[in-house]
């Protein structure tokens, strides 16, 4: 008992330390970005500013399908904040992360009329986040426009899919390629990297993912689960704008359950786990950031963030009343059309036959875990109801792990004495 004991104090200092690690890292990178020249970076935006305007806020880069549009408003912000010459040191200023605003409705042209130097713009920021995108486009902006950042976007995204894809290949995982495909289908790929907004969480999930595959022996043999899930949740909470981070949670989680292959009873303790580490650096990140933000700007950023995370945890979307239940439907509603048609009927045809044909050699306890994983976005849409019922047009995108999840139970079959398994 006392060495179980000891394990969990020295796991919880490991935590510890790498938390102030990530605090202090995420600080100095973003106040290293806010010292690099803005004018270079306002000449890129200015270039590709008026198509960014012209394509509105919510294009639709499929024709009739809600899922494929973009978010055009919230890239704006990114933009803003990117291109924004603050007046504050860089410290604060990556703490504050302000911009340029027009009115709540009108972010693309608050970035041209800054651009232009017109009047009438007042300063804004979201300083509950933590912006860590901006460690990345800060730098991107300084050598390529807004136009050329897509291309690279798709190109890098195309590239890490095919990554996972090799590794899921060279570890005899063959129906978990098409899961992964299938899962990657379910977010409604063509929109992805023409909004910077909805790139984050892939490459948190899809980088942590790529790491586990890769180092799967040595990550279970220091038994470094617990610090690789609380770094992910970390790392969601610096990047991502709320967009669908149950992604980055739950991709690595579903490819540990077929990796590891134990019993049900170890296996259930190290999901648990696992996901609370995920919670654990997830909100502990966040609230580094208000505690961070408030010490060196000299104001309360507590009172906004708490107040807001209470509106998006709420059941209310404005005067109206909103059941849970609502909010989770409204989300499945984006497959409701020909594209969700065919993809719920590959997998179902597919996972349906699967298991009917080698329903003998089937782990079933391996199953149920991960339905139990396919059921985290549903558990999210529910704890952020009005978030989820209001954005529901891009947090759709955390179902992909349910598709994930139930499409990999094609990988619980039993070898048979050939070490074969049907396909």
């Amino acid at each position: 008992m006392e060495s179980e004991e000891w394990k969990v104090i020295q796991q919880l200092k490991k935590l510890a330390v790498l938390y102030l690690a990530c605090l202090v890292a995420s600080t100095l990178a973003l106040t290293a970005v806010y010292c690099l020249p803005v004018r270079p970076i306002q000449e890129h935006v200015r270039v590709s500013v008026d198509a960014f305007l012209e394509e509105g806020d919510n294009p639709f880069v499929l024709p009739g399908y809600k899922g494929s549009s973009l978010d055009n408003t919230t890239d704006a912000i990114m933009l803003g904040n990117a291109l924004y010459q603050s007046e504050l040191p860089a410290y604060q200023a990556a703490m504050e992360a302000g911009r340029a605003e027009l009115d709540n409705e009108h972010t693309q042209l608050a970035l041209k009329k800054y651009l232009d130097q017109d009047q009438g713009l007042t300063l804004t920021s979201y300083e509950r986040y933590w912006h860590g995108y901006l460690v990345v486009l800060k730098p991107l902006l300084l050598v390529f426009n807004y136009g050329q950042i897509r291309i690279l976007n798709g190109i890098v995204m195309a590239i890490l899919v095919l990554l996972i894809l090799r590794q899921l290949w060279k570890r005899d995982l063959r129906r978990g390629m098409l899961a992964f495909l299938l899962s990657v289908a379910g977010l409604f790929p063509m929109a992805l990297p023409y909004s910077l907004q909805f790139s984050t969480s892939f490459y948190v999930g899809t980088g942590i993912s790529l790491f586990l595959l890769y180092r799967y022996e040595k990550i279970k043999e220091k038994e470094q689960y617990i610090e690789m899930f609380f770094l992910a949740g970390a790392l969601t909470s610096y990047v991502d704008f709320l967009t669908y981070p149950i992604y980055a949670l739950g991709i690595p989680l579903v490819l540990c359950i077929v990796l590891d292959n134990e019993n049900i009873g170890n296996e259930l303790k190290r999901i648990v786990a696992c996901a609370c580490s995920w919670g654990s650096g997830y909100l502990l990140m966040w609230a580094g950031k208000w505690l961070i933000g408030s010490a060196l700007l000299k104001e309360n950023i507590f009172a906004d963030a708490l107040q807001t995370v209470m509106g998006r945890a709420s059941g209310e979307v404005g005067a109206e009343q909103i059941s849970r239940i609502m909010a989770v439907l409204r989300n499945f509603y984006i497959y409701f059309n020909l594209y969700g048609v065919l993809l719920a009927g590959i997998l179902i045809l597919w996972v349906g036959i699967w298991c009917i044909r080698n329903r003998a050699v089937m782990k079933i306890d391996q199953a149920l875990l991960l339905l139990l994983v396919a059921a985290g976005p549903i558990c999210w849409y529910l704890v952020t109801a009005n978030h989820a019922y209001i954005h529901y047009w891009f947090t759709f995108r955390n179902l992909s792990v349910s598709i994930f999840a139930f499409a990999m139970i094609t990988e619980t079959g039993k070898t048979n004495k050939k070490g074969e398994v049907d396909s």
